[in-house]
């Protein structure tokens, strides 16, 4: 939330120093209940939070622990049919062979695809900008919009919470936008700069159409409630999701 929170506190208790004795009580009151409510503002924000992180957690667990070894065994079981259909004699040992190796390609891609939705465990290897080409790369079949997406200058690794964001961010707004059908193209650029990664998204009345999805502006308090990042609307067809680093 870019410590919006942070600046406006200092402000308050600015203005109440300078407040003489024969002030108005309704003055003090005023500045009372504004602290009460920026309070309950930041235990919203820090309930969300919590959420946010237990489910990125949940999330973890279920493809380190589930998802990525059964990827494995049906990899292992590819290779194991491969092996097989050499040594096959009859025709109908190939065709059942060729049935099954075709049914667990089937099986192996949805695995994929549902493995790094839940969450990319290549990501620990490659970034979350190799994680978010690959998912994409997976997905691009069957989108209603085309998709571009450009990384510009040297990104360098992030602690875990950030490069899970910057992949979450990216990859629910993406769905947000899919669905508005009504974006036929979409551009989306990182670059890395002064300690800020930059993340741009454009597409023809891109911003003036999600300023009409529920779900994009439930994803607007989702970021208003992570600190040090923020959603700034250039115009009506492009606008940047910016994060601060801090290296």
């Amino acid at each position: 939330m870019m410590n919006r929170i942070g600046d406006i506190q200092p402000l308050i208790q600015d203005y109440r120093s300078k407040i003489s004795d024969n002030e108005s009580e309704l003055a003090i009151k005023i500045l009372d209940d504004y602290e009460e409510l920026l309070q309950l503002f930041k235990q919203k924000n820090e309930m969300i939070n919590q959420i946010w992180d237990f489910h990125e957690n949940e999330k973890y667990q279920l493809a380190h622990e589930t998802l990525d070894p059964l990827e494995q065994i049906l990899y292992s079981s590819l290779l194991g049919i491969r092996t097989l259909d050499e040594e096959a004699q009859s025709d109908s040992a190939k065709d059942y062979l060729a049935s099954l190796k075709k049914e667990i390609e089937r099986q192996l891609h949805q695995l994929k695809e549902a493995s790094i939705s839940v969450y990319p465990i290549c990501m620990q290897d490659l970034g979350p900008y190799g994680a978010i080409k690959s998912y994409y790369e997976l997905l691009k079949e069957g989108k209603n919009i085309t998709i571009d997406i450009d990384f510009k200058g040297t990104l360098k690794r992030q602690p875990l919470k950030i490069e899970n964001n910057i992949f979450r961010f990216i990859q629910h707004l993406i769905q947000i936008i899919d669905n508005l059908n009504t974006v036929d193209s979409l551009s989306v650029t990182m670059n890395e700069k002064d300690g800020r990664i930059v993340i741009t998204f454009e597409g023809k009345a891109l911003a003036e159409r999600l300023n009409h999805s529920s779900k994009y502006q439930l994803f607007k308090e989702l970021v208003d409630s992570i600190e040090d990042v923020e959603i700034v609307e250039k115009n009506e067809c492009t606008f940047n999701l910016v994060l601060q680093t801090n290296n």
